[in-house]
């Protein structure tokens, strides 16, 4: 037996011992202030509900209901410090209280253990909704898809306390058949579905538009998704859904912006060489067209100087067209 059960079980009999010992030290001040034994068996129970309150134990609640009746029935009952039979006078009467007392303290059991349970399950539909705010407030500030999705993976690992994978193109060749009915068909199946209730993860289905773009994977092989946890990851996935069309604009409208960017450079290019590199073009077509129809009739002065400007102007076209071809490179 583990520590802890050992540690449990010690502290649920100290419980015990604690109540009972006041319990009877209470019922002797009042039995000698004249209180009759019915009224005292009225105290045990008040003892047997601080007991099944603090040790939220069904055995040690019975357990305790039987120490309880017989040390009233030795104590108390008269005659006292001895033990009565049915025979006894009193007896019927003791019997019919000790009845009603065990069914109190069974009832008492099964409602506190009621009430504890929907305390837990409210306490951990509690956590769960923190942890959706708190993933819903994070995907305000994420931008690109691959990061949204990259959060979305952190943030329903996180919510579930399972491993979470997403899909998204899924094509007819998945070997995965769960995965296909899903994304085919728009809705969950899987583990705990009325679809493939044999896998170990639950599939459900990523809308957008009104048609289903990808599937989230849950594995359920460990623990068992809540209804509530249910309810939670599809309102998450829903917020995610958003999260991912706002990135798939943001990222249309950088494209665009590029595109409008490459357009605006495209003009200005051309309007550069028109204004600068066909002028050029032309004084060299001038210079080379003057030296070849006058060649004969020119001073050797006059010839160097027009290829010069021939010179000059090519060069300055070339270094232009290089500026040119290093910044499509760049881009």
């Amino acid at each position: 037996m583990s520590k802890i059960n050992w540690r449990h079980y010690a502290k649920n009999l100290a419980i015990v011992i604690i109540t009972y010992a006041l319990t009877t030290l209470l019922a002797f001040v009042l039995d000698f202030r004249g209180i009759h034994s019915e009224n005292l068996l009225t105290l045990y129970l008040l003892g047997i509900i601080i007991i099944v309150t603090e040790t939220k134990s069904f055995l040690t609640t019975v357990l305790s209901s039987v120490l309880f009746i017989m040390t009233h029935n030795f104590m108390f009952l008269e005659p006292k410090y001895d033990w009565h039979t049915p025979h006894d006078h009193g007896f019927k009467s003791f019997a019919l209280s000790a009845g009603l007392f065990l069914i109190v303290a069974l009832i008492v059991n099964l409602l506190v253990s009621r009430l504890q349970r929907q305390m837990a399950i409210s306490k951990q539909n509690v956590s769960l909704h923190k942890k959706l705010y708190k993933a819903s407030e994070g995907l305000i500030s994420i931008h690109g898809k691959d990061k949204v999705i990259e959060y979305a993976d952190d943030a329903l690992t996180e919510l579930t306390g399972s491993e979470v994978e997403f899909f998204f193109d899924i094509d007819k060749n998945d070997e995965n058949e769960a995965k296909k009915w899903c994304y085919k068909n728009s809705a969950s199946c899987g583990h705990g579905e009325v679809e493939f209730p044999d896998a170990g993860h639950k599939y459900i289905p990523i809308r957008s538009n009104k048609k289903t773009v990808g599937v989230v994977s849950i594995d359920c092989s460990q623990h068992e998704l809540s209804d509530e946890a249910v309810n939670c990851v599809t309102a998450l996935l829903s917020q995610i859904t958003i999260a991912i069309e706002r990135a798939d604009l943001e990222a249309e409208k950088q494209a665009e912006a590029e595109m409008r960017a490459r357009e605006h450079l495209k003009a200005a290019v051309t309007k550069n060489i028109s204004h600068d590199m066909y002028p050029r073009a032309q004084e060299i077509y001038k210079n080379a067209k003057s030296i070849r129809e006058g060649m004969n009739l020119m001073e050797e002065s006059e010839i160097i100087d027009k290829l010069k400007v021939i010179e000059d102007e090519s060069d300055f076209i070339v270094q232009t067209v290089d500026n040119l071809l290093d910044i499509n490179k760049d881009r």
